[in-house]
């Protein structure tokens, strides 16, 4: 491995390169030099050295800048800082910020070899580390709808229709549908598989940080921008942008992304420069945006613009066929992720089948994964599922009352429901506590505080 690795050493003294570069050819290393940090991001933009090699003081940037670049690039390349003038806080700080060792001027050129192997078997434990994260991340993103309903074999047909095109793809369906999966499904479908698929939840990006979240911004572009930031477009260069929730998007923001889609440039903030988008964009909704449109909440020309290629998603009430299939997928996430031998009888499905689902598969996702953890090692049953399926909170004040305190309500409900639980088990507080999901030894708590027993 160290005969062939190359070493990019960076230094602003020429003879300090060409003395370093000899006792690293005679070690075995391949060599590149670099003069300064704008030199030395030009090698690693060219092809990524096996380990960077850098002085700490240099004229137009110090070592610890190099270092700052090699990490917010994404970089795996391992840094080794040397110095004659440092001092133990700049140690500190350079292991802080992510340098594999800091050495001191003048290098034994033996040290200096075995630093650099060890740096070379570091970073091929990092490389071992993130090829297997993406591995797991892609066996778990390979999501697929689940079910062989006529409802959603239309979908299946929409995404195979799609999936191979560029076109702007809007997802609509109530909360819960999938609308995500469906994102990811035609991005696998597409050219761009390869690429990056990006998500952004536009409902969580504040009006002031929009440009700056979806352009990125340059160090001291406005008050608090001390780094560069890589805004969603260029994350997602080459891949996908998935747009959730586009319908909480305010006006103003609206505006500014009609512009991007509509032309596909846009400018990094605090850069004079236009650049090219050249990413395909998934918008998901589950607002009714014709409605919002028609009462000037949403633009007119932006929906246009993302409705070129509709897919609306079933609500689960509507294809109530595919629920066995769907319950026993979950069931076998929670198995593989170690929750035990989950397990679902024949009268529990019939109970499952006779409700309506207003939260769809999430609120069956969620369920069943309750239902996991209060039955433990027994099936699943038609008891625990009804249990589970009554309502908990009933945030409605009592017939004729004009009492509208949160506060209040909220604790009657809970009284009740606590009441409830204790009825059911016939007092035993283990029990009453797995119907409410909470700790038996959190049960006391809330008797003490409605006066049960």
């Amino acid at each position: 491995m160290a005969k062939s690795a190359t070493i990019l050493v960076v230094d602003d003294e020429v003879y300090v390169r060409n003395s370093l570069a000899e006792v690293l050819q005679s070690e075995g290393f391949a060599v590149q030099s670099a003069g300064s940090l704008a030199e030395a991001a030009e090698r690693l933009a060219a092809a990524e050295p096996d380990v960077v090699l850098s002085d700490l003081r240099m004229s137009g940037g110090d070592g610890l800048e190099l270092l700052k670049f090699v990490r917010r690039q994404g970089y795996a390349t391992p840094v080794v800082l040397m110095t004659g003038v440092g001092t133990l806080r700049d140690a500190v700080e350079a292991i802080q910020g992510g340098a594999y060792d800091f050495l001191q001027k003048p290098v034994d050129s033996q040290q200096l070899a075995l630093v650099l192997r060890r740096a070379l078997e570091h970073r091929e434990l990092v490389r071992e580390v993130r090829t297997l994260r993406s591995s797991v991340r892609e066996a778990a993103g390979k999501r697929e709808l689940v079910g062989q309903s006529a409802a959603l074999a239309r979908v299946r047909a929409l995404i195979d229709q799609v999936g191979p095109t560029d076109a702007t793809v809007l997802v609509t369906g109530e909360s819960g549908t999938g609308k995500e999966l469906v994102g990811e499904q035609v991005h696998r479908a597409s050219a761009r598989a390869s690429k990056s698929l990006v998500r952004v939840n536009c409902s969580a990006v504040p009006p002031t940080l929009f440009e700056s979240e979806f352009f990125g911004h340059r160090r001291g572009a406005f008050s608090g921008a001390v780094s560069d930031r890589v805004g969603r477009f260029a994350e997602a260069q080459g891949g996908t942008l998935v747009l959730d929730e586009i319908g909480t998007l305010p006006p103003e923001m609206q505006a500014k992304l009609l512009r991007v889609l509509e032309n596909g440039e846009y400018q990094v903030v605090g850069e004079s420069r236009t650049r090219v988008a050249d990413a395909r964009v998934i918008a998901l909704t589950n607002e009714n945006l014709p409605e919002r449109v028609a009462k000037g909440e949403f633009r007119a020309d932006l929906y246009y613009r993302i409705n070129v290629f509709p897919i609306a998603l079933p609500p689960l009430r509507t294809h109530k066929e595919d629920l066995p299939q769907i319950a026993d997928a979950i069931l076998a996430g929670l198995r593989d992720a170690g929750r035990g031998p989950v397990r679902l009888d024949a009268s529990a499905l019939e109970v499952l089948q006779s409700y309506d689902w207003p939260g769809n598969v999430r609120e069956l996702r969620n369920l069943l994964e309750r239902a996991s953890i209060v039955a433990g090692l027994r099936p699943i049953d038609a008891a625990l599922v009804r249990a589970l399926l009554e309502p908990t909170l009933s945030l409605s004040p009592s017939a004729g009352s004009d009492d509208l305190n949160l506060r209040r309500n909220l604790d009657a409900a809970e009284m009740q429901l606590v009441q409830r639980a204790l009825d059911r088990s016939e007092g035993r507080k283990k029990d009453a506590a797995e119907m409410l999901g909470i700790d038996p030894r959190n049960l006391g708590y809330y008797l003490r505080k409605h006066g049960l027993s």
